[in-house]
């Protein structure tokens, strides 16, 4: 399933350049992080949220299974680099998210 087609919409964020995207991802505390190139690719590459190990093989997943995670509820960020957009899904508060970003 398209991301575009989920009834859960996201909170988007257009990020600054020197956004610090360590600091907002340790207090928002996503339980999936992804970044993917652009908006309208198919193709996810999983950050790693839970420690700071560099993975020698990132894990890359399809809009597809991205999608399955954010329907089952858990709570999903995704970076696209080149817009410098930031997605959030399955947070109750926007205002809340909105706040970490301005603070990163």
């Amino acid at each position: 399933m398209k991301l575009s087609k989920l009834k859960a919409e996201p909170f988007t964020f257009t990020l600054k350049n020197d956004f610090n995207m360590t600091g907002f991802m340790l207090e928002l505390k996503p339980e999936e992080a992804f970044e993917s190139k652009r908006v309208g690719k198919d193709k996810f590459t999983r950050t790693n949220t839970t420690s700071n190990v560099k993975l020698a093989n990132n894990l890359i997943l399809s809009e597809d299974n991205v999608s399955k995670l954010i329907q089952a509820g858990r709570k999903v960020m995704i970076y696209y680099l080149l817009e410098k957009r930031l997605d959030v899904y399955n947070y109750s508060n926007e205002l809340d998210v909105l706040n970490k970003v301005l603070k990163y």
